[in-house]
């Protein structure tokens, strides 16, 4: 079962249940998926799923900043319950220490000597076999932190 199919299951699951937060964060996502299907004119595979939810929290972080700026706590509760159940959607995120080590082994299988003017190739082979496990901004810092 795709990942696609589980969200449009656990959404029906959520209407039936009268789930009223999982129903609305689930009909959201299924939506801009959705919209993702008609800008790539294919069928969405799993990381296309997995990058439109990474992109609905990353707007959900957004939006409880302003909410915590604004003092609105009943809006905040709400909206961290949409973020978790999106969160539950997501495949385990590989922690720093496996970060590193993934770098250290694409380092040496790709035979990069300097990170600085190679870095591209690096990102380009962490992208495109461990994009969904991988969180960017602890590739980013992990690259950041060598280079210093």
């Amino acid at each position: 079962m795709t990942l696609l199919e589980t969200i449009t299951e656990d959404y029906k699951q959520a209407m039936k249940a009268h789930e009223e937060a999982k129903k609305s964060a689930l009909n959201y996502l299924l939506a801009q998926i959705k919209n993702k299907k008609i800008e790539l004119r294919v069928d969405v595979t799993d990381d296309d799923v997995i990058a439109v939810i990474k992109k609905e929290i990353k707007s959900l972080n957004e939006t409880l900043l302003f909410l915590e700026k604004a003092g609105k706590t009943d809006e905040i509760a709400i909206e961290t319950e949409k973020k978790s159940i999106l969160e539950s959607y997501l495949p385990a995120m590989l922690s720093r220490e496996q970060t590193e080590a993934l770098i250290d082994e694409t380092v040496a299988k790709l035979g990069l000597t300097d990170l600085k003017t190679q870095r591209w190739f690096l990102m380009k082979e962490l992208m495109a076999n461990h994009k969904s496990e991988l969180d960017g901004a602890v590739v980013n810092d992990v690259i950041n932190s060598r280079l210093a």
